[in-house]
């Protein structure tokens, strides 16, 4: 059995309504069949690329209720990438999630590191 890729992050933005998420697509943007087929409305926010890269890092919000049908849609998507010729998508999502998952380790370490110089300071 293949193991699960991990092709989008969820975002921390406090709504009540609304999650938002980031995501990896093809600039053909594949993933919206997918939505449409699981009836996800997405509401599409920014999007970046690189030059050197076919994909694009697509940022977006959903409604709470419509969680489970998006992740559902992003689950299929690296297969439908396989088959419409992105055969590095699973390596590119790799890569780019350990990327994030450490930039998001230096800032936790920095930003306790920086509360901790502080209080030390308050102490003397």
């Amino acid at each position: 059995m293949q193991a699960e890729i991990k092709n989008y992050i969820s975002l921390e933005h406090f709504s009540l309504r609304y999650k938002y998420f980031a995501f990896l697509d093809a600039g053909e943007y594949l993933a919206d069949g997918l939505f449409i087929k699981h009836q996800v409305t997405v509401n599409f926010m920014q999007e970046y690329a690189r030059d050197d890269s076919p994909y694009l890092m697509i940022f977006c919000r959903i409604k709470k209720r419509d969680e489970s049908a998006f992740l559902e849609a992003l689950r299929e998507l690296p297969n439908k990438m396989l088959l419409c010729g992105y055969p590095d998508y699973p390596a590119q999502c790799h890569d780019f999630m350990d990327k994030i998952e450490t930039h998001r380790t230096k800032e936790r370490t920095c930003s306790h590191g920086e509360d901790d110089a502080a209080a030390k300071a308050e102490q003397a």
